[in-house]
């Protein structure tokens, strides 16, 4: 009972964040959306230290591993616009798979690059121990 209701708060607490930093792009008028500055700013709290990964871990691998849920009120939706999908059907799968192909390049490129990052920062601070 005390793993649901930590994973709950952790939830909760993703949550918020998305929600504060949704609105903060919004306030700002930034020309993308609030989850991407709380992606960023979630990023940056972890790699300073700030925010542990402990603190979000339980909640961010349940909000993963029930992703496909979310996405059921849209593949239903989808049954509403036929009519669109026979005009422009190919076009819209032609954008959707390039988007997801994007999406899947910057992914894959960006965590290459935090991986490198970190291998880089182990080994000089691990040079620095030796040299000490």
């Amino acid at each position: 009972m005390k793993r649901i209701v930590y994973t709950l708060a952790q939830v909760l607490g993703l949550i918020a964040a998305w929600y504060a930093a949704d609105r903060f792009s919004a306030w700002v008028g930034l020309p993308f959306s609030g989850g991407v500055v709380g992606l960023i700013i979630m990023v940056a709290l972890l790699q300073s230290g700030v925010l542990r990964p402990s603190a979000i871990e339980h909640g961010a691998d349940w909000l993963l591993s029930n992703m496909l849920l979310f996405f059921i009120p849209l593949v239903v939706s989808v049954v509403q616009f036929t009519g669109l999908l026979k005009e422009d059907g190919l076009r819209l799968f032609a954008a959707i798979g390039i988007g997801f192909a994007c999406v899947m390049l910057a992914t894959a490129f960006t965590v290459e690059w935090v991986c490198r990052f970190e291998r880089g920062r182990k080994l000089r601070r691990l040079r620095a121990e030796r040299a000490a």
